[in-house]
């Protein structure tokens, strides 16, 4: 941005009309409306994330915010960012929340904050820092006495902070929130209990409120706490919260104008039209509402977080999610169709402000990356270890950790990392044999040895924590289990921790090729401004432009390109640096004046889907051995029969627990009369009637690999049949079955069979008519 354009949009900021006060007053939440000094209020919000944006940017955004109607902003606090280490507080830079604050009461913008503990917000851990994972662990979301000890640690900070820029003294904070979407996850009220006292405990005073989905709401919510809701729409608001609050206030807390992303798969995009037609209804109601998100930014460096359905799922850096504001802050259309819906509900007498004026972005010329460093070249010291430690036992973080070990004797044999999290290179002698993904569930490679010793790297990247589900309880990185060579159990390892805080110096000379390598290039400007550095021809890595982490780069999409605030280039030499872990075909880097947010590439990795035509079964009553009903709950479920003789059986699903038209399977399991599970290597499917092969790896298959992770889905994507389904397994040989055993997938999930018929057949079925 320009010294105008700042000066200019400082110079608009004194005259915003109806500017909030820096004197103490009140905000309550008590009656049928929000009374902001006794007066009702209604809160036309949009979330921003401090730690997303450059701080040079702050005031920008936040006029924007301003300019397109709103009065609030709310902003998650990510406790992560804010105590990198235990007792260690960071409350500056980027980091500055008071400051934050500060400005978006200058600019006229009340607050709405929430700070957790747990975020979700598709942010690395939800938000939760990485040393609770550090052995032993601690249990968090829980009444782990650890867990609390650390958060109540971090709230009081915070309340040190901040709680002096709540309303009642001063300043701009409306109301605070309790945790986030709990009821998702769990439903111990005597946890939420103790969240909720250690936030008033560290000096907030204004109403607290809890946030969740329709139907969460009773696990999640508080008897003395005002509840939200979020993703509600239409008469959906006022009906889920006359259940806990009758005469309101009604406050949805999440409005989706967009949505997330995922690497490999499509950018998101949400209709501004139906966003629009949703939020009119709402403030024609008079319903409080934050639009989630108003602006998303950017995941610097490396704090993309995880989604788990049935497969590692990781986001990319960048958090465009399709919003009022792109990744860049530039007003879209759909800013300005949600603009103009909120200027019909400006308070009396309040003029439209002007739309915002945005600088233009700028290209930069292609940049040679002349100057090459060769990761293991440039290596800290090792930790030394029998085993694996994870990435969290090593002290560290964030990043990548080089796993080094050697192998004694020659052979050819299966090489099997258990648990690699999240993608591996597997070099031997240094020269690249395997990368392995935790999206496809690839844990080993074939290694052929041919003359020992052998030197065994394995470069383990951390591709950002899960931050939703239960799947957070199970977030260590780097490799958290045994290494086996066949038969062998490997030991005798070095542990070289990489986080990348700092980075080698490159070698003039040219660029090479071959194991992954640090990449250096300057370039010089003129004038700055935003860009977008292009990646194309780079295959996975990540990005630095003097000093600053840009964050991570996948060819796969459908990120291609990786946002460069202007506010971190300069006038004159600028120095770009770049990790490449992969092979690749160029040496190049150029600046677009746009981005490329949605461009899938081929997976080279992935594995090919089943081909095979969905297709139903005649089902006979003479096969039919056993009918039941599964129980809600993540435990395995055994049902016996009587001893039966077969080679093909089928599980059909008659309904499922969350009653939506899906089926499921995690891991089935047959069990001869003794109860002991058979053996199932000989398995293969024989008929399926739906699995989803788009959308997610849902096939039929996984319902036997061993893999809890991973599951058979029916189609949810293109399509959504109905019920029954059914799985037809051919054992490859005649058995005597006794009973079988259910593993559902784990969590409040869709699929989750309920009703079910068992048949056994020693003939293969035959095709329905």
């Amino acid at each position: 941005m320009t010294r105008f354009a700042i000066v200019a949009l400082f110079v608009f900021a004194l005259f915003l009309p109806h500017a909030v006060s820096a004197q103490a007053g009140t905000f309550t939440a008590d009656g049928k409306d929000f009374l902001l000094n006794g007066h009702p209020f209604q809160i036309i919000s949009g979330e921003m994330h401090y730690l997303r944006i450059p701080p040079e940017y702050w005031r920008d955004r936040l006029l924007k915010a301003k300019a397109m109607g709103l009065n609030t902003i709310a902003t998650y606090v990510f406790w992560n960012s804010h105590e990198p280490e235990p007792g260690t507080f960071n409350f500056t830079g980027g980091a500055d929340l008071a400051t934050f604050l500060r400005t978006a009461q200058e600019v006229g913008l009340y607050v709405v904050l929430r700070p957790g503990p747990y975020a979700c917000a598709e942010w690395e851990f939800g938000g939760y820092p990485a040393w609770l994972l550090k052995s032993p662990p601690v249990t968090v979301r829980s009444m782990d006495e650890r867990f609390l000890a650390s958060a109540e640690r971090y709230f009081k900070r915070l309340g040190q902070e901040v709680a002096g820029l709540q309303i009642t003294h001063g300043g701009p904070i409306l109301m605070v929130q309790v945790e986030n979407e709990y009821g998702s996850y769990g439903s111990d009220k005597t946890y939420m209990g103790r969240i909720r006292d250690m936030i008033k405990g560290a000096g907030f005073d204004v109403p607290l409120f809890t946030a969740d989905g329709p139907t969460q709401m009773a696990s999640g919510s508080l008897p003395d706490v005002l509840p939200a809701v979020n993703g509600a729409t239409g008469q959906e608001v006022f009906d889920t919260i006359r259940k806990f609050r009758p005469n309101g206030p009604f406050f949805v807390a999440e409005c989706y104008p967009g949505w997330l992303d995922h690497w490999g798969e499509e950018h998101a995009k949400v209709d501004a039209a139906e966003t629009a037609a949703q939020l009119d209804w709402m403030l024609a109601r008079g319903i409080s509402v934050n639009l989630y998100m108003f602006h998303g930014g950017t995941n610097f460096a490396f704090m993309n977080g995880a989604n788990y359905g049935g497969r590692f799922q990781p986001q990319p850096t960048s958090y465009d999610y399709d919003a009022p504001l792109d990744e860049a802050g530039r007003p879209t259309k759909k800013y300005f169709v949600l603009r103009d819906v909120i200027a019909k509900y400006l308070p009396k007498g309040e003029a439209r402000l002007a739309a915002p004026k945005t600088d233009a972005s700028i290209e930069i010329p292609s940049v040679e990356l002349t100057a090459y460093a060769g990761l293991l070249d440039n290596l800290p010291p090792p930790v030394r270890s029998s085993a694996p430690l994870s990435m969290e036992d090593l002290g560290q973080s964030y990043g990548f950790v080089l796993y080094r070990t050697t192998i004694a004797a020659p052979g050819t044999k299966l090489l099997s990392i258990d648990t690699l999290r999240d993608f591996a290179v597997v070099l031997l002698n240094g020269k690249r044999v395997a990368s392995l993904d935790r999206r496809h569930k690839q844990r080993s490679v074939t290694l052929e040895v041919a003359a020992a010793p052998a030197r065994l790297d394995i470069i383990v990247e951390n591709g950002g924590r899960i931050n939703y589900g239960k799947e957070i309880l199970d977030n260590r990185k780097g490799i958290t289990g045994q290494v086996t060579w066949g038969d062998e159990t490997l030991t005798g390892w070095e542990m070289f921790p990489l986080p990348l805080s700092t980075l080698p110096a490159g070698n003039a000379g040219g660029p090479k090729e071959g194991g992954p390598a640090f990449y250096r290039g300057t370039f010089r400007l003129d004038r700055t401004g935003d860009t977008y550095l292009d990646l194309r021809g780079w295959e996975k890595g990540a990005v630095w432009v003097n000093g600053h982490p840009l964050g991570r780069y996948w060819y796969i999409g459908p990120q291609q390109t990786l946002y460069l605030p202007g506010a971190w280039l300069r006038s004159g030499v600028n120095e770009i640096a770049l990790l490449e872990l992969e092979s690749h075909t160029s040496h190049m880097v150029a600046g677009l004046r746009e981005p490329v947010l949605n461009m899938l590439l081929p997976d080279k990795l992935q594995p090919p889907m089943p081909k095979r035509t969905a297709r139903a079964v005649k089902l006979l009553s003479v096969d039919l051995v056993r009918e039941g009903t599964f129980v809600p709950g993540d435990e395995p479920q055994d049902r016996t029969v009587l001893a039966v003789k077969g080679r093909y059986v089928c599980l059909r699903s008659m309904s499922s627990l969350g009653n939506d038209p899906f089926a499921s399977i995690a891991e089935f399991y047959l069990l001869d009369p003794s109860g002991a599970v058979l053996q199932r290597a000989t398995w293969k499917i024989f008929a399926v009637d739906s699995e989803e092969l788009v959308a997610e790896d849902g096939h039929a298959e996984n319902a036997f690999d061993g893999d809890t992770e991973t599951i058979w889905h029916t189609q949810w994507g293109s399509a959504k049949p109905t019920h029954p389904h059914a799985i037809v397994i051919d054992l490859g040989e005649e058995v005597t079955v006794g009973g079988f055993r259910y593993q559902s997938r784990i969590g409040n999930s869709p699929g989750k069979i309920k009703d079910f018929q068992f048949y056994v057949r020693q003939q293969p079925f035959e095709p329905a008519e």
